[in-house]
């Protein structure tokens, strides 16, 4: 997939990077000696700094997003093969970088960056840190939803895919002033993604603009659900993937489950090739369907009784399957009792001496303030 520099993070390359600079010998006084010309070197380095603006430099990036406790550190966890160290909870932004393997054959893109933005939908604001006009051009998105809770899962779904959608559009938006041809590369890899079978202007979808993996979490856990609940999520899902132009995994500590995640982080991360697997969509097995690769007579119609359809006054078709995913699984609104809330300044694992004392400083002025507030009032 074809992809625009970065300004913020765009890798160099040094010296070394074809080798080493060679200190050129030159023969200015036509002495008969073995040298170089210095036109002949002249040409060399111009012929070098030409191939060297033409080599894919800029690095990919991957927003991991999705339902709370969901399993996104353990994935990132062990893509990166980091399986000694235990998740812990994320607290707003995460950032990880993985090294390209040496199995991949790529040029230029030796460092991909994986962000992981945590709670669930509550920080959908920070999702600009991670999504800018810089980096729009290179970046993807992983949306994990759980399985094992469908009555949050199309609400979890709607926040999260609502918020990436308008950012992704602001930031085409603005990349386009600095690179008009911006909008046409993006749409170029959408019909690639896509395939020769679906195109956004003749069918009813709406495609996110850059790359979209959609995960399935906790597969273990929805194997534990009825046959008739577990057919209606996934085949909403197999919707959700083909209306936004996605891709669709399930992710559980199975092998199987582990190389699906690796072939797409691999792919998002230093632009390596999908293969071209047919859908596996039989819920008792790992789940996965590659964009473009499903029609909607092949999803068939929404996953409730024919006499329930028709009484869905919704009129576009991401409308009806929400009504009908609702319907068959009334959805419930993310709800929080603040004393539950972890405070994570007095968490051990972020203690600062410094940061600590004077934290308990504040604490004591801004009880002291609410003390005399309270005298004066009474």
């Amino acid at each position: 997939m074809s992809k625009k520099n970065q300004a913020n993070d765009v890798k160099k390359h040094d010296d070394d990077f074809y080798g080493g600079q060679r200190r050129q010998e030159t023969d200015l006084g036509g002495g008969g000696g073995s040298g170089k010309s210095l036109w002949d070197a002249a040409r060399e380095i111009a012929a070098s700094r030409e191939m060297a603006e033409t080599l894919p430099t800029e690095s990919n990036t991957v927003l991991f997003v999705g339902s709370r406790t969901g399993g996104k550190t353990t994935m990132i966890l062990r893509y990166l093969e980091r399986t000694n160290e235990a998740a812990k909870p994320t607290i707003a932004l995460d950032y990880n970088y993985a090294k390209k393997p040496k199995t991949i054959d790529t040029i230029g893109k030796d460092i991909g960056h994986i962000w992981e933005l945590g709670d669930g939908t509550s920080l959908t604001k920070l999702i600009d840190v991670v999504l800018t006009p810089e980096t729009i051009g290179n970046a993807s998105v992983a949306l994990v939803l759980d399985l094992s809770q469908p009555q949050e899962l199309w609400n979890t779904y709607q926040i999260l895919y609502d918020t990436i959608a308008k950012r992704v559009k602001y930031c085409i938006s603005e990349a386009a002033k600095q690179n008009p041809n911006i909008k046409e590369k993006l749409k170029e890899s959408i019909l690639k993604r896509l395939g020769s079978t679906i195109r956004p202007e003749k069918h009813d979808i709406e495609p996110l603009r850059i790359p979209l993996l959609i995960i399935g979490s906790k597969y273990d856990l929805f194997q534990t659900l009825e046959p008739d609940a577990k057919k209606s999520i996934i085949k909403t899902l197999r919707f959700l993937t083909y209306y936004h132009g996605a891709t669709l995994m399930s992710y559980s500590e199975k092998q199987e489950s582990v190389v699906h995640l690796k072939s797409m982080m691999n792919h998002f991360l230093f632009d390596t090739e999908l293969s071209n697997k047919q859908p596996q969509i039989d819920y008792q097995k790992p789940l996965y369907v590659k964009s473009g690769s499903e029609t909607p007579d092949q999803i068939g119609p929404p996953p409730i009784p024919e006499y329930d359809l028709g009484d869905l006054r919704e009129n576009t078709p991401i409308a009806v399957w929400r009504a009908a995913f609702s319907k068959r699984f009334p959805q419930e609104a993310e709800q929080r009792d603040p004393s539950l809330t972890q405070d994570y300044g007095r968490d051990p694992q972020y203690a600062d001496a410094a940061i600590d004392a004077m934290r308990e400083q504040k604490m004591a002025e801004l009880q002291r303030y609410l003390t005399m507030k309270n005298r004066s009032h009474s």
